[in-house]
């Protein structure tokens, strides 16, 4: 198995997992007159090829940091920039492509200056385009736990508290970001779990609760695991 230790191989697996899959939510958010789309940290491609065979006219393209998942997602987007986004230059890397649709999918909490980045974005969307942007709560129950109750500040290898992140959120930062950036939010969505893992019963009847319940700010703030969000380009 080589020098790693099987609890570390599977702690990598489970972390390309949680970050290589579809992303349904998402999805959902992006326009479905959206013809062309940037996927900003695309991964492997997954929600790409998702958008795309929601409508085979799509051009779909992609920016990855990591080179693996950059030459899997080329095999099936238009056209991937393997890249950094902390020091990327945008202009040579995209060229004259424009978008509709740019997608900071649990990205933004991963680099410097998230700001910096949205207004190099907004250089790149068409007129009524739009961002679409999931970030992780911090103000989740679990952080709240870990922080308050027990006293300490994890480091793990996915979710909230991903050692990679450099910038923590809650949804009014969220909000405030995109709104300081140009934007105006139209739409928003979440995702509920009662702790740090999903799946399972629970989380699934936390998710199947009645619109009016899960807007309740007890449930709204402490209960969004992730969350998603929608904004247009101020003109």
């Amino acid at each position: 198995m080589s020098t790693i230790t099987k609890a570390t191989a599977i702690s990598a697996a489970e972390r390309d997992a949680a970050y290589t899959g579809a992303r349904s939510d998402i999805v959902d958010m992006v326009p479905a007159s959206a013809g062309k789309i940037l996927d900003v940290g695309c991964s492997n491609g997954a929600t790409g090829r998702a958008l795309k065979a929601l409508n085979l006219t799509r051009s779909v393209c992609g920016i990855e940091y990591d080179a693996e998942f950059a030459r899997h997602a080329a095999r099936d987007l238009d056209f991937v920039v393997h890249g950094d986004l902390n020091v990327l230059d945008w202009q040579s890397s995209l060229g004259e492509r424009r978008f509709d649709c740019i997608i900071f999918a649990d990205v933004l909490e991963h680099i410097v200056s998230p700001q910096r980045c949205l207004q190099q974005a907004k250089g790149f969307l068409l007129p009524g385009g739009t961002v679409v942007v999931s970030l992780p709560n911090i103000r989740h129950v679990s952080a709240l736990r870990s922080i308050f109750l027990q006293g300490n500040f994890p480091q793990r290898d996915r979710g909230i508290f991903d050692r990679t992140h450099l910038r923590w959120f809650t949804m009014r930062d969220g909000k405030e970001m995109l709104t300081m950036s140009g934007f105006k939010v139209s739409a928003t969505s979440q995702v509920l779990r009662w702790g740090d893992v999903g799946g399972g019963r629970m989380n699934k009847l936390l998710n199947r609760l009645p619109h009016a319940l899960t807007e309740l700010a007890p449930i709204r703030e402490f209960f969004t695991y992730q969350f998603c969000l929608r904004a247009e380009l101020i003109a």
